[in-house]
């Protein structure tokens, strides 16, 4: 094996030529993405860098613009990859140029889901991915503006605490009866709504948009479906994103919800592997999934760079994310099983405590809020299918290390 391209300058594809050439990978490796931007960080898209745009984190890119030329990675930044040539063994990239590579990773990621409505494209509407995104919402979020954010998942969330933060006057509108009630599920989505009200967002759940008004080309209303009217300055849309498959499905690679992959990050063909937001993997608890999260992107984007090399590799995580929104750290590591037995650690009315959600006595899922050492072991926890009696995980004298010591 000679090359190898990686399509999708991001999370995952940066990781993975990074790890190709620690593993001692000596040939030629392009790294392929539509933005004209390095690798960079994605979650201060929401935080830092609206909070102050012209001074953008110092470790925001991954690497620094030296590392690539050092490191011999053919960088083709600005370019769209057209179409996978399987029988040359190449990408085909707009304007013809074609990329040679023995194996190819697909880091394609995705793209926001938009309102199906008029309006929906105009310039004060903003879905935010990318760097430029995130710059084209910051000229929108000035002190007294008001904000509509329509979807509260996790970009919802963390705008409208950021917009709150820069002086906005900030209503949320989401379908369902609370913000990231998906992933926390209702118990800890209500407490969370409820900070989000404590702190200024007029929240308005189990509601949805009906229509947008629209003068000169900018949205100046919101029409709920219940009829109200929310006039606005901005809208801010957080309401999920479509897998980036168009590559892979015109190629023949079988796909769903995203490109289907295997333990060792392979797809049905054994010379193209993909990682990230687009991988549709096999789920930590059963059935597929695909992982919208940072540590899936740089974890999975190093395993296919493992087992491209032809390294043994078995790739299979819970999903482990966090959230950061007001002075609220909020993390997550496994899922919430039907029926689950829910222990609170600690006083949830000082926003600092841990959850763990239990089928039998099976840890399955750790929430922590302003906890974070005891995710360090909650991770563990779950990824060991520890069980545990729920009175010690309530008693806040009680080390959790002891459960994975009994594990072992």
């Amino acid at each position: 094996m000679k090359s190898i391209a990686v399509v999708g300058a991001n999370l995952a594809g940066g990781r993975a030529v990074e790890a190709l050439r620690a593993a001692g990978f000596d040939g030629q490796i392009t790294l392929i993405g539509e933005e004209p931007w390095r690798p960079y960080e994605r979650p201060p898209l929401s935080k830092e860098v609206l909070w102050d745009p012209a001074n953008v984190p110092d470790n925001f890119f991954l690497q620094d613009e030296g590392w690539y030329a050092e490191n011999r990675i053919d960088l083709r930044l600005g370019v769209r990859a057209e179409a996978l040539d399987l029988t040359a063994s190449a990408v085909q990239l707009r304007g013809g140029d074609h990329v040679r590579a023995d194996r190819v990773l697909l880091a394609t990621g995705g793209s926001p889901r938009k309102l199906n409505m008029e309006g929906a494209d105009a310039a004060n509407v903003h879905y935010l991915r990318t760097r430029d995104d995130a710059l084209r919402m910051a000229a929108d979020l000035v002190d007294g503006a008001r904000i509509v954010i329509v979807g509260m998942g996790v970009i919802g969330a963390e705008v409208a605490a950021s917009a709150v933060r820069l002086g906005c006057r900030v209503t949320a509108v989401e379908p369902l009866a609370a913000p990231m009630i998906r992933a926390l599920g209702p118990q800890f989505g209500h407490w969370l709504g409820e900070e989000h009200r404590k702190r200024g967002v007029d929240t308005r759940f189990s509601r949805g948009i009906s229509g947008m008004k629209v003068t000169d080309k900018r949205v100046t209303a919101v029409q709920l479906d219940d009829g109200s009217l929310i006039e606005c300055d901005a809208v801010v849309v957080g309401i999920g994103i479509e897998p980036a498959t168009s590559l892979a499905r015109d190629a023949g690679l079988t796909t769903n919800n995203g490109i289907l992959t295997d333990r060792q990050c392979r797809t049905s063909n054994p010379d193209i592997f993909a990682a990230g937001d687009v991988a549709e993997q096999e789920g930590f608890f059963g059935g597929r999934i695909r992982q919208e999260t940072y540590q899936n992107a740089a974890d999975q984007g190093q395993a296919a760079a493992q087992a491209m090399l032809g390294q043994t590799v078995d790739y299979c995580k819970p999903i482990w994310y966090w959230s950061d929104q007001f002075d609220l750290n909020i993390q997550f590591c496994g899922h919430i099983p039907v029926a689950a037995k829910v222990t609170v650690r600690g006083d949830m009315e000082s926003n600092a405590f841990a959850a763990f959600f239990q089928a039998g006595d099976t840890i399955e899922g750790v929430l922590t809020v302003n906890r974070a050492p005891d995710m360090g072991v909650g991770k563990r926890l779950v990824e060991r299918r520890v069980a545990a009696d729920s009175t010690r995980l309530a008693d806040p004298d009680f080390s959790l290390r002891e459960l994975l010591k009994a594990a072992r």
